[in-house]
């Protein structure tokens, strides 16, 4: 363990981030509450706990509502990693399968790597919950869900957001438009028909064919993704409307796992651009050091950054740290400036980057490049650097045309 990083950091930065994670679902009031009640209860067994204090939900910033005294420095540390431990216990089972399906991964992504490791090596290792949870839904998951039960449950989901925010006509003129206008290239939304319940009675909100059920689940996933992120679109217009925590908290926890293996990623949905283009980046570099070394590969992105500096300014702010590269995204620096770039724009200058670094590779190693890409990316990222303007298709032809 970094002994830098003292039992009142470690412990208050898991607070910090878990109180983040519910207050974002739930309400500041809420996650005070539920932060609260786990401390009071696990006090009777780790009498230390005494030396925290969860303060008003008046506070203004998340770090003014977590109050640790410095006594706690002075427990063992392994006393830290059970508590840690049973902590994250306690808050996953106060909120329901549901929300705890999300709330450690969520927590996993706001911790600081460096926090991560050094709770994992005190005892509260986030993935192996996360495998524990999904594992146990799996056991209480006996049949197989097809794919149109998936589509049913999804559009059922969205329609019941819509029509609570906005009304139903809003709910059955918008899904209805979406599935017309994307099932012209998305198959499986071609047997999906939205209900207007408005005029029929007793039918079901959506009704979905079965020859859906003969595609693979990784197509209809793409083709979900797609209408969740249009779905988004549609409401970003609306302004304050926190669509994506509210699809998250009402799909079942069995569809929830379901969806993550048919590829969807719902923490893709509002994914901010500085995420995508760190993707971006450790995917070429990932890819680039199959055929060469890590700290060549980032050495050759780094240059085509540089390159095109003059073009797209916003690289001047990009920077990839070699030596901690086995970290993944966490050692690309990217300002947050360029989540205000325009999109379009964004998707020129990844474009450009794309194609050089395809190019640099040469016919032999860069012969199947933008299959490795897209796998490396996923499908969810993919969807997101196509809004943008980003043609993977276009740089494979002049890959061809030029070899």
């Amino acid at each position: 363990m970094d002994a830098s990083i003292h039992n009142k950091e470690l412990f208050g930065r898991l607070l910090r981030s878990t109180i983040g994670v519910i207050s974002r679902r739930t309400s500041d009031a809420y996650a005070n509450v539920v932060i609260g009640n786990a401390i009071k209860n696990l006090s009777n067994k780790y009498v230390f706990l005494n030396y925290i204090k969860i303060l008003g939900v008046s506070a203004k910033e998340v770090f003014d509502i977590v109050e640790i005294n410095d006594e706690i420095n002075n427990v063992d540390v392994r006393e830290i990693g059970k508590v840690s431990k049973e902590f994250i216990q306690t808050i996953i089972k106060s909120m329901g399968k549901n929300a705890g399906y999300y709330f450690i991964r969520e927590i996993k992504e706001d911790l600081p790597y460096d926090y991560e490791i050094n709770i994992k090596k005190i005892g509260l290792d986030l993935d192996y919950l996360q495998l524990e949870f999904i594992t146990d839904v799996k056991q209480n998951y006996n049949y197989q869900v097809e794919n149109s039960e998936v589509v049913k449950h999804v559009f059922a989901v969205l329609f019941e957001i819509l029509d609570g925010d906005f009304g139903r006509d809003f709910a059955f003129k918008n899904l209805h438009e979406v599935v017309l206008r994307l099932s012209t290239s998305h198959e499986s939304l071609r047997y999906v028909k939205v209900n207007d319940t408005r005029a029929i009675q007793n039918v079901d909100i959506v009704t979905v064919g079965k020859d859906v059920d003969s595609q693979t689940s990784s197509d209809v996933g793409s083709d979900i993704q797609k209408v969740i992120q249009e779905v988004n679109n549609i409401l970003e217009n609306k302004g304050g409307f926190n669509f994506v925590e509210k699809l998250k908290n009402k799909i079942n926890a069995d569809y929830s796992l379901k969806l993550r293996e048919m590829g969807v990623d719902l923490s893709v949905i509002k994914l901010r651009q500085e995420l995508l283009v760190k993707q971006v980046l450790k995917s070429l570099i990932d890819i680039l050091s199959d055929s060469s070394t890590p700290s060549y590969a980032v050495m050759l992105v780094n240059n085509t950054l540089k390159n095109f500096q003059v073009k797209f300014d916003f690289f001047k702010n990009i920077k990839i740290d070699g030596i901690k590269f086995s970290q993944g995204v966490d050692s690309i620096e990217i300002s947050r400036d360029i989540d205000s770039v325009r999109p379009s724009e964004l998707g020129r200058s990844l474009q450009r980057v794309i194609e050089q670094i395809s190019m640099a590779l040469g016919e032999d190693a860069g012969k199947y490049f933008v299959d490795k890409f897209k796998r490396r990316m996923g499908r969810a990222y993919l969807l997101r650097m196509e809004e943008i303007g980003v043609n993977l298709h276009m740089i494979e032809l002049k890959r061809n045309l030029a070899f």
